[in-house]
């Protein structure tokens, strides 16, 4: 009887053993771990995210997962930029949306950028009914600037930084908006895809006016060297024309931007895809 119980608890002991073994292989040899990248991004505002789990930095991570030869699958994580910052100081991440000028300090040999995946402009916008109209840099001068934190604006700096132009600054594009509506500053300066979003979505129409102030493109920077191979999967997206069908469900564009009318600038109409994140 003691040798069929230990029999008994052999066998069991044995079942389970290659039950772990199996587990086991299977967890070290599933692509699952290495096959997961996450988009990390700062910008939190639409066209970008739009509500819970929608928005273009959603529709980024669905199309990179859907059309990766290595079968990749992406997910999104929406953080500060101040976070942003201490992670890129500890980790290798993917940050979308971004310009290498917005990230000179982290410029380094083991920083690695993609083709653009969408051209963007900041443009100037201001109320209705001002005697004056901003073009370019110097038409600032004078002026009470709005702003958003942390933000660069090309030939503009310098002038604040002379006392030439004050700059208030806000934490988001709709409060801009906002200072504007209320005369609080004389001009703002914001992304064009934000900026005719909110005006669309709020009824904003004939109530402000906008001209271009600079065009730049929007890349995915990679830091460090372990993800530094995904590149050349996001560089398909400059020619991919599905992905320009995405991006102009938006208003956003792949291709240079035409000037426009300062009266109406935002002439497309909103889509369904344009919901409001205030």
């Amino acid at each position: 009887m003691k040798t069929a119980n230990s029999y008994k608890v052999f066998k069991s002991t044995a079942h389970h053993t290659i039950r772990l073994m199996a587990i086991l292989g299977f967890l070290f040899s599933a692509p699952a771990f290495a096959d997961n990248y996450i988009l990390y991004s700062y910008h939190n505002v639409p066209p970008f995210i739009t509500g819970e789990g929608t928005g273009l930095t959603y529709d980024l991570a669905q199309h990179l997962t859907k059309n990766s030869s290595s079968g990749h699958r992406y997910s999104v994580t929406i953080l500060p930029r101040k976070r942003l910052n201490e992670l890129m100081a500890r980790e290798s991440i993917i940050v979308p949306w971004v310009t290498p000028v917005w990230f000179q300090n982290s410029n380094t040999s083991q920083t690695s950028w993609s083709s653009p995946i969408m051209i963007d402009t900041s443009v100037y916008v201001w109320k209705n009914g001002r005697s004056l109209s901003y073009k370019r840099p110097k038409d600032l001068i004078g002026s009470k600037l709005g702003g958003i934190r942390g933000y660069k604006y090309v030939g503009i700096d310098p002038l604040v930084q002379n006392n030439k132009i004050k700059r208030t600054d806000t934490s988001s594009e709709w409060q801009l908006l906002q200072m504007l509506l209320s005369e609080r500053v004389d001009v703002g300066i914001i992304p064009e895809a934000g900026a005719c979003n909110l005006i669309k979505t709020h009824n904003l129409i004939g109530k402000l006016k906008i001209s271009q102030h600079h065009s730049f493109s929007r890349k995915v920077m990679i830091t460090g060297t372990s993800q530094k191979h995904l590149v050349q999967e996001f560089n398909t997206l400059e020619t991919n024309p599905v992905w320009t069908t995405t991006l102009s469900k938006y208003g956003a564009r792949i291709t240079p931007l035409d000037n426009r009318n300062e009266d109406n600038y935002c002439d497309e109409p909103l889509t369904t895809a344009e919901l409001i994140l205030n």
